[in-house]
């Protein structure tokens, strides 16, 4: 039971006073919790309070000011009581007479204040002072003579007391009046605040509460929180119904957005999908076309392509048909777990045994998924790039066809940097033969006539000539003949037309002939791993390693040397040429060598590092390090 009906306990089961079924009724709507019936009935019991407290006030006002004017009237009779004294004393029979009949006029209305609920109705005293008027209006009326004047002395203050008596009961009954409205009206005003706090207390808990959570959740829903619900515990009313009717209509709302907002999400996904694919493959095709191309823009391209289709490592593998092996250009595998699986894989299951690969193949090759794209572009097949496809993931069918467009873009961009590769060693092959006529018309045949003219020196001079002479003459022809054997060789290099001879068979030439010249074992070493040097580089590299094998021909006093070419995947080369000699000089540094001199510069030009020092067995090596540009590098 609530406030309200505890309230209302104080009724009684039946009265003359309350309608029949009042209390059956309000039963019923405390029972209902109907917030506008119990605010009307709030509202009914506050009015029937305030009406309480002013009717009785009202009906106060009405008995203390009859209880005023029967008091003034008891004043009177009391003051008509002294003159009549005065004017029996003065013998003023007029104005005793005018008096006594006023004062019987006043007297005659006393006995119905007990009647009237005035005075208690056992109080004697208003029947006293009509007993004892008669016999004190006898003695005023008679001649003032000394015994009725002690009579009057006596019987005046009796009478008068008499008054007392009855003006006291009159206060009385006033001030039990006064106090019977009291609290009358401190119980009015106790039960209005009472309901009222009840009423601003329930207006709180069942309206304002339940208002103001309603307010927040239709704000919370106008911003888009369709999660937003009202709780279940609300009061059985008007706002109990609207917020159930709000949950639901909530619920509703959230199932549609959320609908809604699933196939937003999915094409949002798939818009922004398809953009990020487009994206790569623009970004891809600007890289490969905007500049010369790189290792670097292979392997941004790489990354980009494995974040983009949620795939593992890829490797850009190049290969000539005519190549066994293929040469990993870039890759985003670090070398040591490339190389072990590269070894572990083998070429054949990415380029096949027979013809090149023309469609995506797949591999499963133990807990190795490998998905292999064939870079074919431009008319031309370039190689292969092969991808990991990670644990517990297919290639999908876009992924494939992204792939093969990738694959596109790349086999054009190598097929253009070989063919600008190809232009560019023509251009050298076409320069160095312009060269080679111009020594052989100039410097060729200027040496030929020189070593003509020696011969012909030595054959005049007589037999005893002096021996510091025939010396000198021996010597300047054993350089004449060293520099025309030098010239004819470079001029062989310079007329060596492209495709004519290989970098490796063209090494391997050169090394046999030191061979030959020196006399002793040369070996040779080369794990170029199928890559492609530069002409520039090439060139370079053999003046580099035909000097080298000419200062141990002619300085080192060796019995074997060792010539040892190889690169790895990231385009390193390193070139080691050692011997087995007395090594370099102790008390002359090998700056002071011209050949050494013209070595530092070729290896200026390459970019790379050489070095001169002795092998811990003895002996004197040469080691060159250097960046490869390849054919897919710019120059």
């Amino acid at each position: 039971m609530n406030l309200f009906s505890r309230s209302l306990s104080f009724l009684p089961t039946r009265s003359s006073w309350i309608l029949p079924g009042l209390r059956r009724r309000v039963g019923q709507v405390l029972g209902q919790r109907s917030l506008r019936q119990r605010l009307a009935l709030s509202l009914a019991l506050l009015f029937f309070l305030v009406l309480l407290g002013v009717l009785s006030a009202w009906r106060m006002t009405i008995h203390s000011s009859g209880e005023a004017r029967l008091l003034n009237h008891s004043a009177a009779i009391r003051m008509l009581v002294w003159r009549m004294e005065v004017a029996h004393l003065t013998g003023d029979r007029k104005a005793l007479t005018e008096e006594l009949e006023e004062c019987e006029v006043r007297l005659k209305p006393l006995p119905l204040l007990v009647e009237n609920g005035l005075l208690p109705t056992d109080s004697p005293w208003p029947t006293l002072l009509l007993q004892a008027w008669p016999e004190l209006r006898a003695h005023l009326e008679a001649a003032p003579d000394p015994e009725n004047q002690r009579w009057l002395a006596q019987a005046l203050p009796s009478f008068t007391g008499l008054l007392d008596q009855v003006v006291h009961g009159l206060e009385q009954d006033l001030e039990s009046s006064i106090q019977t409205l009291r609290w009358i009206q401190g119980t009015t005003l106790l039960g209005a605040l009472l309901l009222t706090l009840s009423i601003v207390f329930h207006l709180q808990q069942d309206f304002f509460t339940p208002l103001k959570v309603l307010l927040r959740s239709a704000q919370a829903v106008q911003n888009g929180q369709f999660s937003a619900r009202i709780s279940p515990h609300q009061p059985n009313n008007e706002l109990g119904e609207v917020s159930n009717a709000f949950n639901a209509m909530v619920e509703r709302l959230s199932v549609l957005y959320e609908g809604l907002e699933q196939r937003v999400a999915e094409k949002t996904r798939e818009l922004q999908h398809s953009n990020h694919l487009l994206q790569l493959l623009y970004r891809t095709a600007t890289r490969l076309t905007e500049g010369d191309l790189t290792q670097e823009i292979l392997l941004e391209m790489l990354v980009d392509v494995e974040r983009a289709l949620d795939l593992g490592p890829g490797i850009v593998c190049v290969r000539r048909e005519e190549d066994s092996r293929a040469y990993p250009l870039a890759t985003t595998l670090p070398e040591i777990e490339r190389a072990a699986l590269c070894e572990s894989l083998g070429c054949s299951i990415c380029f096949g045994s027979g013809h090149p690969p023309t469609a995506i193949s797949e591999h499963h090759v133990g807990a190795v998924h490998l998905v292999s794209i064939p870079l074919t572009g431009g008319g031309q097949w370039q190689g292969v790039m092969p991808f990991q496809v990670l644990a517990g993931n297919t290639l999908q069918v876009w992924q494939a066809q992204i792939l093969q467009t990738l694959a596109g873009h790349v086999a054009t961009a190598l097929a253009n940097a070989r063919r600008t590769e190809e232009r560019h060693r023509l251009a050298v092959y076409e320069e160095r033969a312009v060269i080679a006529r111009e020594l052989h018309d100039s410097l060729a045949q200027s040496l030929s006539y020189l070593k003509i003219q020696v011969s012909l020196l030595q054959t005049r001079l007589e037999p005893k000539a002096a021996p510091e002479l025939q010396a000198t003459v021996e010597e300047l022809k054993t350089g004449l003949n060293s520099a025309y054997r030098e010239l004819r060789e470079l001029l062989t290099t310079f007329r060596l037309a492209p495709g004519q001879t290989s970098f490796t068979e063209e090494l391997t030439s050169v090394v046999q002939e030191a061979k030959r010249r020196c006399g002793f074992d040369i070996f040779l070493e080369q794990r170029m791993n199928n890559l492609e040097l530069g002409a520039n580089e090439e060139i370079h590299l053999m003046r580099l390693i035909r000097e080298a094998l000419v200062n141990i021909e002619r300085h080192a006093k060796a019995t074997w040397a060792r010539v040892t070419l190889e690169a790895n995947s990231l385009r390193q080369v390193e070139l080691c040429i050692e011997d087995n000699g007395q090594g370099w000089p102790a008390t002359a540094s090998p700056d002071g060598h011209f050949g050494l001199t013209i070595m530092r510069e070729r290896a200026a030009f390459l970019k790379g590092v050489l070095t001169f020092d002795a092998r811990p067995a003895g002996g004197a090596r040469i080691t060159l390090t250097f960046i490869a540009l390849t054919p897919y590098t710019a120059h």
